[in-house]
């Protein structure tokens, strides 16, 4: 065990730094992605604060798994720098039981975040989710700025020449008041006021010194109307620029856990179902009204008709017929009714059936919809799983690598494992995609990445275990002039 815990104590300061590192990462993206909406909205710093926390849920979800794989390159390129591992194994230790401790603290890595992606995670996206949209909602701030026209209060636009920050005082004011129906009602002022009233969420501009231009009737508009003042106020009402908290019922694939993702797909089958019996019960009614349409007498002539047709079909091909045709007692087939007497029920019916025709299309496009919602929550499911098994594999994939490459290697072991890590992860995006659209099963989708890194890995361990080199040129790359200086070394 003292062997296993040196190997563990040796991990936690790359795994830390690669956190550390990687986080940076992902927090400089939730900046540039969300500065524009916090600025535009004027959002409070401890909402920003709340939002970058509430971030951290699905941006840790995949940090920890990215940051396994340079920290066992780390770990395991410093032991192998070193001649420790070199140690270890004159002391009898084989390559296997050098990897067993990465991989037992990547199990549980892993374990630990399938219980994180099933119970915080969702919690966590929900009150994202919430959050973002409510900012959304927020009404963007209202920037009084000099010499610009204002539209951002609703039903005025302003425009002020001058502007004192400390006091409020404007000059050379201009109100447009928009009206409903007519034209916009203009009022003009030398001097004003402006002062926001936080309680009633009220802007309130004092004029004074001013003219209120405006024609009251839309259809008469010879008539004119100039009212001079020499004070005047405006009480702006709902410039309420503060947050309104909402909460939100409905949750989405990523906001749910496994075991409600598993109810809606049963209840979505259940639906499906319903689905299949109301096309069935339309198509049913469709026929029996077809069949309804004719006379009793064609009803009486069709129905034994078609039961004989079904006891004893005929089988002797023209004789047969012919002879089905002359037999005695035997009604003979239904034929269309006369055009001129169907006449009076052909709209009515065709109408009929373009309806039911109709329903059933929109009952297979809800069917199609509620494939492509299991097919979705199917992906989300495995994607709660495969995701955290990936610290296994990369403790797999790294470890090897490691080992085997020299001090003058590690450069590009960690090449190597970029490339790997960014293939992982366009195979399982792609993959994702594609099971979303249906073309492929949603286990095969998230898993396939880890089967196939998990097959690399087994074959870099089988090379290092009995140290052949990890990756070798072909030999049209080789020169023979080394092949003939080293012949000379030896001899």
């Amino acid at each position: 065990m003292i062997f296993e815990r040196y190997i563990l104590r040796n991990y936690i300061g790359p795994f830390l730094f690669s956190m550390a590192v990687i986080t940076f990462v992902f927090v400089m993206d939730f900046i540039l992605r969300y500065i524009d909406l916090f600025l535009g909205k004027g959002v409070k710093f401890h909402i920003v604060l709340q939002a970058f926390t509430l971030s951290l849920g699905h941006m840790f979800a995949l940090i920890i798994p990215m940051a396994v794989l340079p920290a066992t390159l780390m770990t395991y390129g410093t032991l192998a720098g070193e001649n420790e591992l070199t140690a270890m194994r004159a002391c009898g230790f084989s390559i296997y039981r050098m990897i067993v401790p990465g991989v037992v603290a990547a199990s549980m890595l892993a374990a630990g975040l399938v219980y994180y992606n099933n119970h915080i995670l969702p919690e966590s996206n929900h009150r994202l989710l919430n959050l973002l949209i409510d900012i959304n909602r927020k009404q963007p701030t209202v920037e009084l700025r000099e010499n610009h026209f204002i539209d951002d209060v609703q039903g005025y636009t302003i425009y002020f020449a001058d502007k004192n920050d400390r006091t409020g005082d404007i000059s050379d004011v201009q109100i447009f008041r928009h009206n409903e129906q007519g034209l916009p009602t203009t009022i003009v002022a030398k001097n004003g006021k402006l002062k926001f009233i936080e309680g009633q969420n009220i802007l309130r501009v004092d004029l004074s010194e001013g003219q209120i231009h405006e024609i009251p009737e839309e259809k008469r508009r010879e008539t004119y109307r100039r009212t001079n003042f020499k004070t005047y106020t405006i009480n702006i009402r709902d410039v309420d620029r503060t947050l309104q908290r909402t909460d939100r019922d409905y949750r989405g694939d990523r906001e749910m856990s496994v075991r409600m993702m598993r109810d809606k797909i049963k209840e979505i089958r259940s639906e499906m179902a319903m689905a299949r019996q109301e096309m069935i019960r339309e198509a049913t009614e469709r026929m029996d009204a077809t069949f309804g349409m004719l006379d009793a007498g064609e009803r009486a002539r069709l129905k034994p008709a078609t039961r004989a047709s079904q006891a004893s079909p005929d089988t002797g091909g023209t004789a047969g017929a012919g002879a089905a045709k002359n037999r005695p007692g035997r009604p003979p087939r239904y034929t269309p009714r006369p055009v001129q007497s169907a006449y009076p029920g052909v709209p009515m019916q065709a109408r009929n059936e373009y309806l039911t025709r109709q329903r059933i299309d929109t009952e297979v496009n809800k069917n199609d919809s509620f494939a492509k919602q299991i097919q979705r929550y199917n992906v989300e499911i495995h994607k709660k799983y495969s995701i955290p098994f990936a610290c296994v594999v990369f403790v797999l994939v790294g470890s090897p690598l490691a080992i085997r490459m020299s001090r003058s290697g590690m450069n590009m072991a960690i090449g190597l494992s970029i490339v790997f890590f960014l293939v992982y992860y366009v195979c399982l995006i792609g993959g994702e995609k594609l099971a979303d659209r249906g073309f492929t099963s949603p286990f095969l989708a998230m898993w396939s990445p880890n089967m196939v890194f998990g097959v690399l890995a087994v074959v870099l361990i089988r090379k290092a275990a009995s140290e052949q080199a990890l990756f070798e040129r072909p030999s049209i790359f080789r020169r023979p002039v080394f092949r003939r200086h080293a012949s000379a070394n030896s001899r």
